[in-house]
C-alpha cells in the first residue's frame, strides 16, 4: 500500500525553481543553448562531408591516368551521358593511335569503367574513390541514424540513473573526441565505425539539455525554452553551412569544428544538477547545496518553511521501488504503456517526414550550402508559432493542427499538375514547417506525459524508436523512381494518423511535471480541474 505524504514532506518544485532566477537561470539557459548549438553544427555534417561529386570515367585511351582535364572536348563522344545513372562506363576510341580530338569517332558499344576523374576532392567520395558505389556514400547516413538508435536508450539510461548533467557532458566531450577521430580516417570502413561511434556518444545531447533545462526553470518556462533550444539549433545549422562553406576539404573541416567540444569539460564547474532530479533520488543534501548557492548568486532568500520542507523531505516513493527496476513499474500501468506506443509514433512520424522533406531539399539548384541555410531557417517559424500558440491553446491543439496541416499539404502534392511546380513548392514549404513545429513540440509534450524518475529514459525510448523513420527516409528518392507520387502520400499519411492519436493523450496545459507514475497517469484529472491540484511534490 502506498503511503501518503504529509504536508510538511511536501515542497512545491514549480514555487521553489521561480524563486532561483537572475543568475542562476542565465547560467543555465547559456550551458543549454551552447550545447544545442554544438547539437547544430555536428549531427548533420555527412551532409556535406559525405557529399556526392562530379566524377567521369577516366579513357585511358584518350587521357592519362593524372590528367586534371575534367571537360575536355571529346568526353561528349567518349562517354555514354553525364547524368548520375550513366558516369559508370565509356565508349571507346575506334582507332587508339589517334589523339582524342572533338570529332574523333568512338564505338557504340560501352565498357564499364575501372577509373574515375573527380571534379573536387572535398568530399570521402574522391578520398575512398566512392565512384559508382552509391550504396557506401548513402550508408554514411544510414549508419549515423542507426547509432541515433542505439545511443538514445544508453543515455537515457545515464541521465535518469546518475544525473542529466553526467549525460550532457558525456554526450557533448564525447562527440567531440570521437568525431575529431574522423579526420584520420586511412579508409572507407573507418570513417562508417567512427561515424557510428560518434553518433552513440553524442546524439543525447540535445535531449539531455532539453530535460535539464525545463527541469530546472519551472513549470511557466516549458514553451520559452523549448522555443530557445530550437532557435538555438538553427543558429547551429547556420554555422554548419558557413563554416562548411569556409572549409570545404573535409578533414580540414572535422579538425575545425569538432575539437572544441572539448571545452564541455567546463560544465563539471558551470553548470548545476537538476534540483528535480535530485529530490526525486532522494538526494536533498546536494539540492540544498545548488539551491542555497542559487540564492546567494541571486540574492534571495527562501522561506523558512520551505527550507524545513526540503531538509524534512521524504525519499519519493519510486526510489525505495527503484529495486523492482524502471520497466517492471511501467509495464504494470496500461496508461504509462498505451502513452509510450503513441508517443513513439509521433516520433517515428517527425523523423520520418522531417528528413524525408529535407532530403528533397537538397535537388533544389543552385548554391548547396545556400539552400541549406535556407532551409535550416524556414525552422525559425515553426519555433516561433509554438512559442505564440503552445500556452495559448495548448499542446494537444497545436500539434494536432501541425500533423494535420502537414499531412494534407504533402499529400496534395501528389495531386499538383507539373504545369504549377510553384504550388508543389509552396505545399513542400507549409509541409516542412508544420512537421518542424510538430517535432519542436513534441518534445517538451512527450517530457510532460511522463514521471521525472524515469522522463529521460521514455523520451530516449520513443526518441529511439523515432530513428526507424529517420532510417527509411533516404529510401523515398529510390522509391519516387518506380511511383513518383508515393513518397509524399506516405509522408502526409502518417501524418494524418499522428494527428489523430494526438486525440487520445491528455492535455498538458497548466499542469505540473509529474514526478511519479501515479501523477503521470493522473494528468488528465489536473487539467480538467486545475482547482483542485494540492501542492505538488518533488
Amino acid at each position: 500500500m502506498k503511503q501518503e505524504k504529509s504536508a510538511s514532506d511536501r515542497v512545491d518544485c514549480d514555487d521553489l525553481l521561480s524563486r532561483l532566477g537572475g543568475w542562476f537561470r542565465a547560467r543555465v539557459l547559456i550551458c543549454a543553448a551552447l550545447a544545442a548549438i554544438q547539437v547544430g553544427l555536428l549531427h548533420t555534417t555527412y551532409i556535406f562531408l559525405a557529399a556526392d561529386v562530379p566524377y567521369r570515367c577516366v579513357v585511358p585511351e584518350c587521357e592519362a591516368t593524372n590528367s586534371t582535364d575534367f571537360s575536355a572536348a571529346w568526353t561528349s563522344a567518349a562517354l555514354p551521358e553525364h547524368g548520375r545513372a550513366h558516369r559508370c562506363s565509356r565508349r571507346v576510341p575506334l582507332d587508339p593511335t589517334l589523339p582524342c580530338e572533338a570529332n574523333s569517332a568512338f564505338s557504340e558499344d560501352v565498357v564499364n569503367c575501372d577509373q574515375w576523374l573527380y571534379a573536387s576532392a572535398n568530399t570521402i567520395v574522391t578520398e575512398f574513390n566512392l565512384a559508382c558505389q552509391e550504396w557506401k556514400r548513402t550508408l554514411v547516413g544510414t549508419v549515423h541514424n542507426i547509432g541515433m538508435l542505439v545511443s538514445l536508450p544508453i543515455l537515457g539510461y545515464v541521465s535518469d540513473r546518475w544525473g542529466r548533467k553526467t549525460a550532457l557532458i558525456l554526450s557533448c566531450v564525447l562527440v567531440g573526441a570521437i568525431g575529431s577521430l574522423k579526420a584520420f580516417s586511412v579508409s572507407y570502413e573507418m570513417y562508417v565505425i567512427v561515424e557510428f561511434l560518434e553518433t552513440v556518444a553524442g546524439a543525447s545531447a540535445f535531449p539531455a539539455a532539453f530535460i535539464m533545462t525545463i527541469e530546472l526553470l519551472g513549470q511557466e518556462k516549458r514553451v520559452l525554452t523549448t522555443a530557445f533550444l530550437g532557435i538555438m539549433l538553427v543558429i547551429g545549422g547556420l554555422s554548419f553551412a558557413l563554416l562548411a562553406k569556409t572549409f570545404q576539404y573535409w578533414r580540414t573541416f572535422i579538425l575545425v569544428v569538432y575539437p572544441p567540444s572539448l571545452l564541455f569539460l567546463l560544465y563539471i564547474y558551470f553548470l548545476p544538477e537538476s534540483i528535480r532530479w535530485l529530490l526525486s533520488k532522494g538526494r536533498k543534501e546536494d539540492a540544498l547545496e545548488i539551491i542555497t548557492k542559487a540564492t546567494k548568486m541571486n540574492g534571495v532568500t527562501l522561506p523558512e518553511e520551505t527550507i524545513k520542507q526540503l531538509q524534512e523531505a521524504k525519499v519519493p516513493l519510486e526510489k525505495k521501488e527503484e529495486e523492482s527496476g524502471l520497466w517492471m513499474q511501467v509495464f504494470r500501468s496500461p496508461i504509462i504503456m498505451r502513452r509510450l506506443a503513441i508517443c513513439s509514433w509521433w516520433w517515428i512520424t517527425c523523423t520520418f517526414v522531417f528528413y524525408g522533406l529535407a532530403i528533397n531539399s537538397v535537388s533544389l539548384a543552385g548554391d548547396k550550402y545556400t539552400n541549406y541555410m535556407l532551409v535550416v531557417s524556414v525552422e525559425v517559424i515553426a519555433v516561433v508559432t509554438n512559442a505564440l500558440v503552445l500556452d495559448r491553446i495548448g499542446r494537444k491543439r497545436t500539434l494536432l493542427i501541425a500533423y494535420i496541416v502537414c499531412g494534407i499539404s504533402c499529400v496534395a502534392i501528389a495531386f499538383v499538375p507539373p504545369a504549377m511546380s510553384w504550388l508543389a513548392t509552396l505545399l513542400y514549404l507549409i509541409g516542412k514547417i508544420a512537421i518542424t513545429q510538430a517535432f519542436s513540440g513534441v518534445y517538451m509534450y512527450t517530457s510532460e506525459l511522463f514521471p521525472t524518475h524515469a522522463r529521460h529514459s521514455l523520451l530516449g525510448f520513443c526518441s529511439m524508436v523515432g530513428r526507424l523513420g529517420s532510417i527509411v527516409a533516404p529510401q523515398m528518392p529510390l522509391l519516387a523512381i518506380y511511383v513518383e507520387w508515393l513518397p509524399s502520400v506516405l509522408f502526409g499519411s502518417t501524418a494524418l494518423v499522428a494527428g489523430a492519436l494526438m486525440l487520445t493523450t491528455p492535455e498538458t496545459l497548466n499542469t505540473r511535471l509529474p514526478d511519479t507514475i501515479q501523477e503521470a497517469e493522473e494528468l488528465a484529472n489536473q487539467h480538467k480541474k486545475p482547482e483542485n491540484l494540492e501542492m505538488k511534490a518533488c
